[in-house]
């Protein structure tokens, strides 16, 4: 069942292993002139080409690898984000906070909605590295990215926040 903690470790380790296995192909992006954050994020037609063709066919290779390994990333972190928020609904219906709850069950939808955000941005991506530098693409990434980065900010922050506030319910009272 979503929200066990042996199922939230598990997202873990698959998130943070398939983070891991991006960095060789994210450190060859950035030593051939631009860093995948700045290739997700260019915006323009002019920036992504100047990005491409800066890379070269190392760097183009390595964008490749990266948009590969970041499909298992997207989806460890969106059903993550949807674990961890089942798990805090749960545990604030269990403390009496309704309103917590509630708002637990909108916020679990923000993980899988910014995996989705994400793969429109990795689609955009591929297409301009498959030679289809021209927009929407460039425009897509950018929006994609942005989609996902505030949805992901905000539902960590959601949990966080949500953890600490119904931390003394969980906990048992010592004398």
């Amino acid at each position: 069942m979503l929200g066990q903690r042996r199922v939230l470790i598990g997202l873990a380790a698959l998130t943070a292993a398939a983070g891991v296995a991006m960095l060789p192909a994210m450190s060859t992006m950035s030593d051939h002139g631009a860093s995948v954050i700045d290739f997700e994020f260019a915006g323009s037609v002019e920036r992504s080409k100047e990005i491409v063709a800066g890379w070269g066919h190392v760097g183009k290779a390595a964008a490749w690898r990266q948009l590969a390994l970041d499909v298992p990333f997207l989806i460890g972190y969106g059903l993550l984000l949807f674990a961890a928020c089942t798990a805090l609904g749960r545990r604030a219906e269990a403390a009496g906070r309704e309103r917590l709850h509630s708002m637990a069950t909108t916020v679990t939808w923000f993980g899988p909605a910014a995996a989705c955000a994400d793969m429109v941005q990795n689609i955009s991506l591929a297409l301009i590295l498959a030679g289809h530098e021209t927009q929407p693409w460039p425009a897509l990434s950018f929006l994609g990215g942005a989609i996902a980065f505030g949805l992901m900010a905000s539902g960590i922050a959601f949990v966080a926040i949500g953890w600490v506030r119904t931390r003394a319910a969980a906990s048992p009272v010592r004398r």
